[in-house]
């Protein structure tokens, strides 16, 4: 499968928090990715990673987490699970159809896709096509 198909947004959901873990993941070039993850109104966090050479798999390179934001309670516990899972460095990501399972520290969550902005852009390409449609100029 193609590095490109593991591009893209996914969320994980959990019964530890309210909202879901939305991430993102973008190969920035070559063998450098980013996998960003936030929960609505949490903190952001982000590893560096390196695709590895000849082998299958990533290497984290550098982890951040903004700790800016006071987290909701409603989400604290699931902020501080995924951080605490991401602070493992992820070591693989593999898609399979609609899911991608990130592996950290040998345990391994599946995600499924985060299609809200695909379903944002066809509305409204929607809305535009029945505004062009709907009438003539003369």
């Amino acid at each position: 499968m193609s590095v490109k198909a593991l591009e893209g947004d996914w969320q994980f959901v959990s019964d530890k928090g309210y909202d879901p873990v939305k991430i993102s993941i973008k190969n920035i070039m070559g063998s450098d990715w980013i996998v960003a993850c936030m929960i609505p109104k949490g903190n952001m966090m982000a590893s560096m990673l390196k695709k590895v050479e000849d082998e299958e798999g990533f290497k984290l390179v550098n982890f951040n987490c903004s700790n800016k934001k006071e987290t909701p309670k409603e989400n604290k516990e699931l902020e501080d699970d995924f951080k605490t899972f991401l602070e493992k460095g992820i070591s693989n990501l593999v898609r399979d159809d609609k899911n991608l399972i990130i592996t950290a520290g040998g345990e391994g969550r599946i995600m499924t896709q985060d299609d809200v902005l695909k379903k944002q852009d066809e509305a409204k390409n929607a809305k535009l096509s029945a505004v062009r449609g709907g009438g003539r100029f003369r």
